[in-house]
């Protein structure tokens, strides 16, 4: 099988894509410090609403008129809505009282609004008092990292800093999961439900796989032998997954069954009746173990990979649940993943490759490892060994890149790629800091260094 690049770059093109990226490092920091001095002038609208309303009487609809008045002046000027610069107006006070730091790092380009936009979405959850030092570190998070390999570390983060602990929050939360509909136009309606994150993104999952297979049957060519039905009247399969996936869950909640389930016969669910959703989550030893009621302990909430953190009791009744357990051994100081306790040798390195990197591991992707391929760095066809040094997680977009254009990627070792683009521009991948940390207490000297990974 052959290896060869089938894209290739002349260099007249490479010199071209160089100035582009060239002129994109110029204008990133002078834009961002643009955006920041939008944002601060916004605040400084948001003040004269606040300073005007004060002087009125107590009435909450005059202190509004005094909002839209003000926000209704700025949006004459940038030919948008009152109503949109009324809410950006709001998001511009919220970071400058609360965001300085992190409105620094983006004001001198070290960081993206969406970095900011993050950031200021993952503060919500804490009370005022203690945002200054979520900006400060968040700030810190969000310098050389994309805005979605950073988000979870950045929710992650606030759940460690809340003075209240997620199983409390989440207990709360809980009570007020819904159903709702919104009417649309075009006899259309919108269905919401709030539910816990695991079970909201199970469902996404279990749709995802059934509309896979139902795309699957329809392509799957027709039997050569079989004769074609002259008096079937069957409209061809035209619909895209987003229809399919709505389709099969009306489907599911109306009839408790997938009816599109092209396997099914009279006896109940076919095959597709019969995928269920796979989600990965880590629970830590100490959750496990019921410690994480105390909030000096709350750093051991489990994580569900690729989403957003889950309450412990939800953790603990699934590790109740499963069959098998994989347990891995870490480094008790930086929780790097040292091993696994599986025989077979192949299953423990998949184990272990997708303890360490979590998702792809093109830069800035967060495709889950549970989605993803595992790929041979050094390409397997031309020598390259079956080894955790040269193989990590890429999803089929990234695998693609790399097998069918110029990019290029080597392993530095400790599971930290080295991409090299088109252009010659170096970027280091990083595996995914772990959300858990064991830190030795009391002061006494750390454990010794155990021997290093095997990657």
């Amino acid at each position: 099988m052959s290896t060869s690049r089938l894209i290739e770059f002349s260099e007249e093109d490479l010199a071209e894509l160089d100035e582009v990226a060239c002129a994109a490092e110029r204008i990133t920091p002078a834009l961002g410090a643009m955006e920041v001095e939008n944002v601060r002038n916004q605040a400084r609208a948001g003040a004269i609403a606040e300073r005007v309303s004060r002087r009125l009487p107590a009435s909450v609809r005059s202190q509004e008129m005094v909002y839209r008045s003000v926000a209704a002046e700025l949006a004459g000027v940038t030919f948008t809505t009152d109503r949109s610069m009324q809410a950006q107006i709001t998001q511009a006070v919220e970071w400058v009282e609360c965001y300085p730091v992190t409105l620094a790092a983006w004001e001198a380009g070290r960081i993206t609004r969406g970095h900011a936009t993050a950031v200021l979405r993952c503060g919500t959850v804490l009370p005022r008092e203690a945002r200054a030092e979520f900006d400060a570190a968040a700030a810190e998070l969000c310098v050389g990292q994309s805005v979605g390999r950073v988000k979870d570390r950045l929710d992650h983060l606030a759940q460690e800093l809340h003075p209240r602990t997620l199983a409390e929050r989440h207990a709360k939360a809980r009570e007020e999961r819904r159903v709702s509909v919104t009417p649309l136009r075009d006899g259309m309606s919108e269905l919401v439900a709030t539910l816990p994150t695991l079970l909201a993104e199970g469902i996404s999952d279990r749709l995802n796989e059934q509309a896979a297979s139902v795309i699957d049957a329809r392509n799957a060519p027709a039997d050569s032998g079989a004769e074609p039905d002259a008096d079937a009247n069957v409209e061809p399969d035209c619909r895209t997954r987003e229809q399919i996936r709505a389709d099969i869950l009306c489907d599911t909640l109306l009839s408790a069954s997938p009816l599109v389930d092209p396997t099914r016969d009279g006896d109940g669910n076919g095959t597709l009746g019969m995928i269920r959703a796979k989600v990965q989550v880590v629970v830590p030893a100490m959750t496990l173990l019921g410690k994480d009621e105390d909030p000096a302990n709350d750093t051991t909430t489990a994580d569900l990979v690729g989403s957003a953190p889950i309450d412990p009791a939800t953790a603990r009744a699934l590790a109740g649940a499963v069959a098998t357990w994989e347990r891995l051994v870490v480094h008790p100081v930086s929780g790097q993943v040292l091993c696994t306790d599986s025989y077979r040798r192949t299953a423990s390195m998949a184990r272990l490759l997708r303890a360490r990197d979590r998702h792809c591991r093109f830069p800035g992707c967060r495709r889950p490892a549970i989605r993803c391929e595992l790929d041979h760095t050094f390409d397997w066809a031309e020598g390259g060994p079956t080894d955790v040094r040269n193989l990590c997680h890429l999803c089929q977009r990234h695998h693609s890149m790399k097998q069918f254009t110029s990019w290029g990627v080597r392993q530095l070792g400790g599971g930290v790629l080295e991409w090299t683009s088109p252009t010659g521009r170096v970027y280091v991948d990083h595996p995914p800091a772990p959300l858990v940390r064991f830190m030795p207490s009391g002061g006494g000297a750390p454990p010794p260094d155990p021997s290093p990974p095997p990657f």
